[in-house]
């Protein structure tokens, strides 16, 4: 499957009514894994999740195998993107009994990613069944070493991230949790993903995101890829 593939079965999967879930989380979750049951029967495979809370609802979305990009050297297409996001990431395995879940989580490394955001394919669908707009990730080829980051973006500004504080990654891995025991819960574990735990400055729009970024770490390029025409 390739993403024009992903974007008329979004299009046209169940006609795109899904009002009455808004209400309730069971109902989003059904819908979700009925239309990720009919892009897996069409070839696609599920390589990571975006754990989100939403006013005050927990939603986890779905990345395909044909969304992870090469963590240097992707080149994306303007035309379809709304900006990225600058998330921390973890690559984590779920196991089926949760008593695995704490080992995995002392020994789970900080990723940088980029959540790359495209507009809405479906109008009429609740957000969480368009998979909150994920056009797909680049991700970091080595972990985080130490507290001070910065994306250096398309338009030339230079975005600085920190995460000192005891509490962030304290924070980042109750996410991660929540994330491993949604996948368990919904019948998705003995996997290995990707679990994006939510952006850390908000959306950098695409005037600022066309053209090469690169996300930089103790001089070390951790990712870089281009939004061309």
């Amino acid at each position: 499957m390739d993403f024009e593939q992903y974007k008329q079965q979004l299009l046209t999967f169940n006609e795109g009514r899904f009002e009455s879930i808004q209400a309730s989380y069971d109902a989003i979750c059904q819908a979700q894994d009925k239309l990720i049951e009919a892009l897996v029967e069409q070839g696609a495979s599920i390589k990571g999740w975006k754990v989100v809370e939403d006013d005050g609802l927990f939603i986890i979305s779905p990345i395909f195998d044909f969304q992870i990009f090469a963590s240097h050297g992707a080149k994306l297409p303007e035309t379809e993107l709304m900006g990225m996001e600058v998330e921390i990431c973890y690559q984590s395995y779920v196991p089926t009994n949760p008593m695995g879940i704490e080992p995995l989580l002392d020994k789970a490394e900080p990723l940088v990613a980029a959540e790359i955001m495209r507009p809405k394919i479906n109008s009429d669908s609740y957000q969480s069944c368009d998979f909150y707009y994920n056009y797909g990730i680049v991700v970091s080829h080595i972990p985080l070493a130490g507290d001070q980051f910065f994306l250096e973006s398309g338009s030339g500004e230079v975005f600085e991230y920190s995460t000192e504080g005891a509490e962030f990654f304290e924070a980042k891995l109750a996410i991660l949790r929540k994330g491993i025991e949604e996948c368990m819960r919904r019948g998705y574990g003995q996997e290995e993903y990707f679990f994006m735990t939510g952006s850390l400055n908000g959306l950098i729009s695409l005037d600022d995101a066309s053209g090469v970024n690169r996300l930089v770490h103790q001089a070390n390029t951790m990712f870089e890829f281009t939004i061309e025409n």
